[in-house]
Parts: C-alpha cells; structure tokens; sequence
C-alpha cells in the first residue's frame, strides 16, 4: 500500500473514527439527559399517587373517629357513666378484662371490634368532659385532665376536631398519633373521643407502592417527625427532621411528667441539611426536590411532597412525603453507555483499518447511517428491529443494538404501565373520595340510588348496572335502578320509567335459601361475586340474563355482584355491574381487584348513606306528626276554637304557594323553596303553642261577666229580690225602672256592644245604688262587676287581654327552648311574631315594618281572616266573606298588617280555594278571582 493510500486510508477512518465518535456522544448525551428527565417526572407522579393514598388513609381515620364522635352508644357511656371515678372504674374493670390486649370484651365492645377491624389503630378511648375516661378498646380506664390535648378542647373550649403531633403512646410505648374530635350533645360538649394511630399499616401501604428497588419513601407529620420508613428503627423511635433530633424512652416503666407522659432522652441526629430544609417547606404546603443530596450510603436525588389534612383544623402544616432515589444506577448506567460507546468507536476504527476502499462504504458507512438513523429514533412505544444482512461484524452489532432496545422498550413499557397503575389508583382514591361527599349531602332517596349507581359504573368502567333493595317483607330483591350505556336505558329512580321486571325472591318455594342467581347468593351469603364470563360460570342461573340478551340484542359477559350491608350488618341490597370496559376501547375485561376493593368501599359508604337518609326521614315524620299533635292539643284546648290552628296552617300555605305563582303581584320573582315552605308550615303549626299557659277561663270568655260563670245572672237573681222582699234603701222600688235597668245591664254585659260615656255614666250611677237586706246595706252591682261593665269594647279587661297577649311570648319562649335543625332555625321567630304590627302596636316585641319577617305577616294575615270568618263558633253567627274583608282593609289603613300580603291573598285565588273547601257558602257574597296559575 502506497504512502498516500496510507495516509487517504488513514484520514478516511480518522474522519469515520470522529464522526462516529462525536455522533454517539451526542446521542449518549441526549439518552442520558432524556433518561433522567423522565426519570424525574416518572418520581414526581409516583410520590404525588403515593401522597394521595396516605391522605386518604389519614382521612379514613379522621372519618372514623369523627363517626364514633357522634355515636349514640359512644354518646351514651358519657351520660350514662357513674359520676363516682373509683366506681366508675371499678365497674369497667369487671365488666371488662383489662389486663389483657385488645380482644373480645376486653374493652368497650363496639371500640374493642373496630379496633381489631382496623389494623391500624392502636386504641380508641373516651372521656367525659371531667377528663375522666368512660370507655376504651381495652384497658382500665384513666384519667387525661393533665393532658395537652385535653386542655386544648375541654379547658380552652376549642371543639375542634385535630390530629396531634407523634408521641409516645402509653399502652404500646411506641410513637403514635391521635386523632382528637369533640363529642357534643344538644349542642353542648360532653366529652372527647380519641384514637391513637399506629404507622406500621402505613409503612405497608408506602412498601405497596415502591416499585424500584433503588427508591424508597419517607413519611413525617406535621412536626417533621418520621411516622414510615423502611428501617423500622425510624418509625419505632421519635426521629425529627425539623429538629435534627431522636429520642428514645428513658424507663418503660418511669412515672409520667407534668404533660402525662413518660420523660424521653433526646439527641442530636446528623441527616444532610437538604432534608431539614425539605420537611419544612412540605410542612408549609411547598412541593419539590434536591438533586445529588449527600447521604452516607452516597448522593440521592429527594423528591416530596405535603399531604394536606382534611376534616381537621390542622390547616396551615401538612404531613410531608419524600421519595429517595439512589443516583448510583443512574451513574453506572451513565458509565456503562459510555463505555459501551468508546468500545464501539474502537471497534469501527479497527475494522475499517482492515477494510478496503473499494468495500469501505458499503461494509462501514451505509451500516453506520442504519445505525445512526435508528438511534434518532427513540420511540420505544413502536420498536422495530434493524436488519443488517452483512458478512463481518456489523450484524453481530446490529442484533446487540436490537436487544438492547428491545430490552429497553421491554422496560419502558413496564414502567409505564406501572405509572399507569398509579394514575388510575390515584384517580380512583380521588373520585372515590368526592362520591364519599356526594353520599353524605344527598338526601333524595331516588337521587341517592342513582348516584351510587352511576358512580359505580364510573369507578369500574362498567356499561350497565343494577342496584336492588332488599324488600324484607316479601324476603326479595327488588330492582331499584337499572342502566345500561350502549342500550340507552335508564330504569327506576328519578327517570320516571319504572322497571317492570320481577323480584328475585331470596327463598325458595321450600323455603330453603335461593342462591341459584348471582345477586340472591350474594344477598344472602354476603360474598363478593367476580365472574370474567357469564357464560361460562357453572355456579349461578344466567338464563334471565341469557334470555334478557337475546331480547335486547345484547351480550353480558363480566359480571360484578356485591351485597350492601349498613353498620349494624343488616341488608339493605345488592349492587350488580356488568361488562367492565378498557381504559380507552369499548372492549369488555373482567372487572379487576382494584375495581373489587373499590365497589367493596362504596357499597359499605352507599348502605350506610341510604340508611342515614330513611332515618333522617322517619325522624323528620316524627317530629313534624309530634308538633302537629302538640298544635291539635291547643286548638282542643277551646271549645270556641277547635280547628283554627289546623286552618291558620292551610291558609298560611295557601298564601305561600299564591305568591310562588302570581307573577303580578309584589312579591313577583320571590319564591319559596321546599325548605322555606317547611319552615313557614312549622311556623303556623306552632303559632298558637303559648296558649298552653292561658287559661281557659280567659280564652272562651264569651261576655264581660263570664269566669266559672256568666255573672249577670247573679245580679238578675239580686234584681229579682230587690223587687220581691228586700227593700232598697230609700224603701222605694220602681219595678219597671227595675226591668228596664236589668235590660241595660245585660247589654252592657254583651261582647259586641260598644259602651258610649253616656252608658258608662249610668253604669256609675246604677253602682252607686243600695238595697238592704237583714239589716245591711248592699250596692246593686259590685266594684268588680262594675269594672268588668265598664270595658269599652269586646268583653275582657286589661288584665286579661294581657293574659291573651301573653301566648306569643310564650311561644317565642317555648320554641327557644326546642332545637330545630337548620332549616327550620326561624320557626320560633316566625310562629311567635304573628301578632306583630306594622305600625309597631303590636305585641310581643313591638317590631315596625319589614323588622317583621315576611313569614311572620304571611301568618299575621292567615290568622286574622281564620277568625273573622271561622264558621264554629258557638257565640256569633259565621262573618259574612264582605265584611271581613272590609275589616282586613282598615286594619291595612290602620298599618296593622300587610297590604301587599293580603292583595296577593285575593289576586293569586288562594282566598277563592280556601272560601270555596271552607266557609259555608251563604258566607261567600262577593265573586273572587281564580288561581292566578
């Protein structure tokens, strides 16, 4: 070989050496950078899915402990405990064995079997407001009065629910935290409920989501303290970030300090700054990382995060998670390319300098571009392979390269399959975690169903569903709703189509158990039905489902069956999915685990919804059938006025749902919802509740001498002996005079008439009058009779009229001492000011204009026309419909009621209903408008 050639040769794989070798470290250099950036953004959706799980594990004790707060049975071991501490105890400690760990009837029964139901609870406890306990999951009983915690809620009075800070438990002697919510009844603190959490159910759950073995997961609290870490010595002892300190337990056995725990040795612990740093910046809500943080074990990248804590007043400081990934794979891998990359450089030097010229493009350089190309082709989702048909080392290079992306491809596809995992756990945790809310505030029963229905389906990506009651009258499941997606159907509930199909009875004709259908075994076994093909189970009669397919050109094929039970283990029914469906395809697969522990969750949370909602309502019935009850006791009460209140409430109705619809009116656009209306029926139920306490005497007072009796007849009697044998004292008795006096007296007497001064002027005169009877001498009519006649108008003194006045105070006083849930808050204020007058005449408080609730004149009017125009009572004939109207539009001039109330009365047709169902025709003299509907 010539010089030149040699030197030609020697440039040529020169240039081809450098090209080669500053193209793959280009590509090494992009392989690493793109390596660790996804690598970055792979750990922050990984510790974000891992913070959202332990929120949700926190929140579930937080919701736990907030249900055993508002417990009846918990309630009641506070009101019910003996108020003796030493025989308090001592009754607990031999109904109990509290020298032994948690089992049965070790402790309170319902807190010693939710302890062994979860696992990560280390005790529940509770106190009264003394700081004595009353009941414990096991254990003798003691005293917290010196607690921390305690004097926060008790002593403080802060009832707010909290999470505590980690501490040495007492019963375990290993770090917990508690879970603190204040117990409340009728509104007034009673005591605390407590549970203390242990974190090795935690550490379970952040081991479940590690999934490399060069990253791991540290959790603290809010106080920096670490609650999770794979070295259990960590979590078993107090380590504290923030502080940079440990510490440990002086003396199992040493005596409490003044904060009711045992003394602790503190000291110093030497972690890199950045993750001091770290905790407090999660703590205060911040999220991030460090790169190349020193550890001794060498440099790691740290990932965190804060874990916001719901359903506690612990707002402004977070749990923190961390994520710690070795950097050395990271490296090795870094090295390992490269090296890779300098033997390959090496290998195509050697091997062109062996080459001829004639061959060196087509053996050397149409092989390299091939290579280079594929390697700007990093598209690991749609790999194809590199096919080098050569006879040298080329094709061994190339099927290398191909394993290598295939393996890489292999791997990406694995992680990215796991990061998928994590997305949908998260987003199921999440959802999961909204329908918890939507359960809890829906109070429509059809609404309720649906929403469990439609929020299974979400949650399992199932194409239809059914949800069945349990019926246990007929012992059957009966279809509630029913939906399916591809067929457009929505059965039941709120949809206003009925579903027609039979029952499933849970009994056969024998009466041994049904479970030949999926749902009636699930009903009664209470197990959970996971079936891929129905079609295919042996276990179970689909030929219902079978023939339903047939019908309705359908195909069923996965099928999910779960019972639902309320707190008490009772049936309440049975929710069944069917065909789950691929995340992006309308292909039907079996419904997974994750989807079964997800239906298992809500149909635990979905049975207790619609039990709290059935006894909402049942308890609603009750109170609203006892206010009635009390309200038809009043109105029994007068023989003169049975029936008003019961009218009083059918007008005050009447003139609500007028303005709701009478657009042409003042109160157009105003309209009452179905709590409002509630509310104002209440009201005018209660309106006349203060009459309990007038008396009767007062009440069917008829004229102006009636008490035990009508007083006129004794002084007819006294006239009659005046007349007869008794002289007067002038011994001069006119008899007619005498008639015609006793006439006078009794139409003094009567309610109706006006007495003028010049009747009152005889009344005087006649008073002055005597008559002598076995030697005394006596008046015609008594100071006390005289008073009584002498009342202007209508028939009862100032005293008594304040007696009749009185009621609306004592309404106002006798609903104050009632606690009426929120929507019906008014009721009191309401019921009580119907007497109330614009111009402020009124009574009891003497309110002027629109001081007075709208409700409250609604009322006003209501009671007023039921008096004018009550057709029962005995002492005047019915008013006629004219005449009380007339009255109504002076007492409107006067400023004594509404006149935008009593106009919409009249115009929206509610005067026209109510005449027409209950005054006596002959009263009705006027035409009225219809509904203004």
């Amino acid at each position: 070989m010539s010089k030149v050639s040699r030197k030609f040769n020697t440039l040529l794989i020169l240039s081809v050496a450098l090209s080669v070798f500053f193209s793959s470290m280009t590509v090494t250099v992009y392989l690493l950078f793109r390596a660790e950036k996804d690598t970055h953004e792979k750990n922050l959706i990984h510790l974000q899915g891992l913070a959202e799980n332990i929120r949700a594990f926190l929140d579930h004790g937080v919701t736990l402990n907030y249900q055993l707060s508002i417990n009846p049975e918990i309630k009641d071991s506070i009101l019910e405990a003996e108020e003796d501490w030493d025989t308090r105890r001592e009754n607990y400690s031999r109904n109990y064995n509290t020298d032994t760990a948690v089992q049965d009837l070790f402790g309170t029964p319902l807190l010693s079997m939710l302890q062994q139901q979860y696992d990560f609870v280390e005790l529940f406890f509770v106190q009264d407001k003394q700081g004595f306990q009353t009941a414990r999951s096991f254990g003798a009983l003691g005293q917290r009065t010196d607690r921390w915690w305690f004097k926060k809620m008790a002593v403080n009075q802060d009832y707010r629910s909290f999470l505590s800070h980690s501490y040495y438990s007492l019963t375990g002697g290993k770090p917990v935290a508690s879970i603190f919510h204040p117990i409340m009844d009728e509104g007034q603190f009673i005591g605390i409920m407590g549970m203390d959490i242990n974190f090795d159910k935690l550490q379970e759950i952040v081991e479940s989501y590690m999934v490399l073995e060069d990253i791991y997961a540290i959790v603290t609290d809010m106080e920096g303290v670490v609650i999770a870490h794979p070295d259990s010595q960590y979590s078993s002892e107090i380590y504290n970030l923030k502080d940079m300190t440990r510490s440990v337990l002086k003396d199992q056995d040493s005596s409490l300090n003044v904060g009711g725990y045992r003394d602790l040795e503190v000291s110093d612990i030497n972690w890199p700054e950045e993750m001091r740093e770290a905790v407090l910046r999660g703590i205060s809500g911040e999220k991030g990382f460090y790169e190349n943080v020193i550890f001794p074990e060498g440099a790691q990248n740290v990932y965190f995060a804060p874990i916001a804590l719901s359903g506690t007043v612990n707002m402004n400081s977070n749990y923190v998670v961390f994520l710690v990934h070795d950097r050395s794979p990271i490296l090795r891998t870094r090295n390992t390319i490269f090296i890779y990359i300098l033997i390959f450089i090496l290998s195509i030097i050697l091997i062109l300098y062996y080459i001829f010229k004639g061959r060196f493009n087509q053996n050397i350089i149409a092989p390299l571009e091939v290579l280079i190309d594929s390697m700007k082709d990093l598209d690991f989702e749609h790999f194809e392979e590199i096919d080098l048909i050569t006879d040298d080392e080329f094709s061994l290079l190339s099927s290398s390269y191909n394993r290598l992306r295939r393996k890489l491809a292999d791997a990406n596809n694995e992680l990215k399959n796991k990061v998928d995992f994590l997305k949908e756990s998260e987003g199921g945790y999440k959802a999961f975690a909204d329908i918890g809310l939507a359960l809890s505030t829906e109070k429509n029963v059809d609404k309720l169903m649906e929403l469990i229905l439609d929020e299974a389906r979400k949650l399992t990506r199932a194409d239809g569903g059914t949800l069945y009651l349990y019926n246990e009258e007929d012992d059957c499941l009966e279809f509630s709703i029913l939906h399916n997606e591809t067929m457009g159907s929505r059965l039941g509930g709120t949809s206003g189509n009925p579903v027609t199909l039979p029952p499933v009875p849970l009994s056969k004709e024998d009466g041994t158990p049904n479970k030949s259908n999926a749902s009636s075994h699930a009903a009664i076994t209470g197990e959970i039905i996971n079936i891929h093909d129905v079609y295919k189970a042996e276990n179970f009669d689909f030929s219902g489902t079978q023939t339903y397919d047939r019908l309705n050109n359908y195909h069923s094929k996965s099928m999910l069956v779960i019972p639902m039970k309320n707190m008490s283990g009772l049936l309440i029914g049975v929710i069944q999915l069917i065909n789950a469906r691929e995340r992006d395809t309308p292909r039907v697969q079996p419904f997974s685990e994750f989807s079964e522990t997800l239906i298992v969750s809500l149909a635990s949370q979905a049975a207790v919804a619609l039990t709290n909602v059935e006894l909402n309502k049942d308890l609603e019935e009750l109170f609203h059938a006892f206010m009635r009850s009390i309200a038809t006791a009043v109105d029994e009460k007068s023989a003169f006025t049975g029936g008003h209140i019961t009218r009083v409430v059918i007008l005050t109705m009447l003139i609500a749902e007028g303005m709701n619809r009478d657009d042409s009116t003042a109160f157009a656009g105003k309209t009452f919802n179905q709590e409002e209306m509630e509310e104002l029926k209440m009201a005018a139920w209660m309106h006349d509740i203060g009459k309990v306490t007038t008396p009767e005497s007062v009440m069917d007072k008829k004229t102006k001498l009636e008490g035990m009796q009508d007083r006129i007849e004794l002084i007819e009697s006294r006239y009659r002996m005046i007349c007869g044998s008794i002289k007067t004292a002038d011994d001069n008795c006119d008899h007619e005079q005498m008639k015609e006096e006793m006439e006078f007296l009794r139409q003094c007497n009567l309610s109706g008439e006006f007495l003028s001064d010049d009747k009152l002027e005889r009344l005087k005169t006649i008073s002055k009058k005597t008559y002598v009877a076995e030697g005394q001498e006596y008046p015609y009519i008594t100071e006390n009779e005289l008073y009584n006649l002498s009342i202007r108008k209508g028939n009862l003194t100032p005293e008594e009229r304040k007696q009749i006045e009185h009621h609306a105070a004592m309404t106002r006083n006798i609903l104050a001492e009632l606690k009426f849930p929120g929507h019906l808050s008014m009721v009191g204020d309401y019921a009580s000011m119907h007497h109330e007058k614009l111009d402020g005449s009124g009574y009891p408080e003497g309110l002027k204009g629109e001081d007075i609730p709208l409700q409250a004149r609604i009322i006003s009017v209501a009671d007023i026309f039921e008096a004018l125009t009550a057709k029962d009572r005995p002492y005047r004939q019915p008013m006629k419909l004219s005449k009380a109207l007339s009255i109504m539009d002076f007492m409107i001039k006067d400023g004594h009621i509404d006149a935008d109330v009593f106009t919409s009365f009249k115009s929206s047709g509610a005067m026209k209903r109510y005449a027409d169902e209950e005054l006596n025709p002959e009263q009705v003299d006027l035409e009225l408008p219809d509904s203004a509907e």
